[in-house]
């Protein structure tokens, strides 16, 4: 069987498509405004973006099974996240006043709880909203702590009151979003669509 067949395209929602379609666009956009190497970031981050979501991962059985099982309805969130932080790191939004990093910081939050809750559902266990809600703090927590660690290695970091409102945020967003995953996919129904 070829790795890429016409069906496995076919599972992607129309969303997904979309949001690949708009960061292609946000590419032709900075090349537009002179930001070279900006475009040609986003047109690597784009090639990332289609090398996770394209693979046909539920016949894949080298993958962890949770992997193989996630909502394909998740498969636009990386290039969600993808397409919000471009013009941050392209245009230098993240260094100029106003809110764009923190809802950056948010918006990433909740996505990376909604993929991370997901998975945890495919253990089978009922799980309240509270108890979604709590999983998701900890690792929106260890999320953003990680990439404050990442930022502040690398030089990105900004200021001490940057540094932990973007850490609040982020396990914010994470909460809501794990508590958004458990409310949308309840563990039945993501167990009886997991791949044996």
């Amino acid at each position: 069987m070829p790795l890429l067949t016409r069906r496995d395209l076919g599972c992607h929602h129309g969303f997904t498509w979309l949001c690949l379609a708009a960061l292609a666009g946000m590419a032709g956009w900075l090349a537009w405004l002179g930001q070279g190497g900006a475009a040609l970031g986003t047109l690597a981050a784009l090639a990332g973006c289609l090398g996770l979501i394209l693979p046909p991962r539920e016949r894949m059985e080298v993958l962890p099974r949770r992997l193989r099982a996630l909502p394909r309805g998740l498969d636009a969130t990386p290039v969600l996240a993808t397409l919000l932080s471009t013009p941050g790191y392209g245009l230098g939004w993240f260094y100029q006043p106003g809110p764009y990093d923190e809802v950056v910081h948010l918006v990433n939050g909740v996505m990376a709880g909604l993929v991370f809750a997901a998975a945890m559902q495919l253990d089978g266990r009922s799980r309240s909203l509270g108890r979604m809600a709590l999983i998701g703090a900890g690792f929106g927590l260890a999320l953003a702590t990680g990439w404050e660690l990442f930022e502040a290695a690398t030089g990105l970091i900004g200021d001490w009151t940057d540094t932990w409102t973007d850490v609040v945020l982020t396990t914010g967003g994470a909460v809501g979003g794990a508590a958004l995953a458990g409310w949308r996919w309840p563990a039945t129904d993501v167990v009886a669509r997991a791949p044996r």
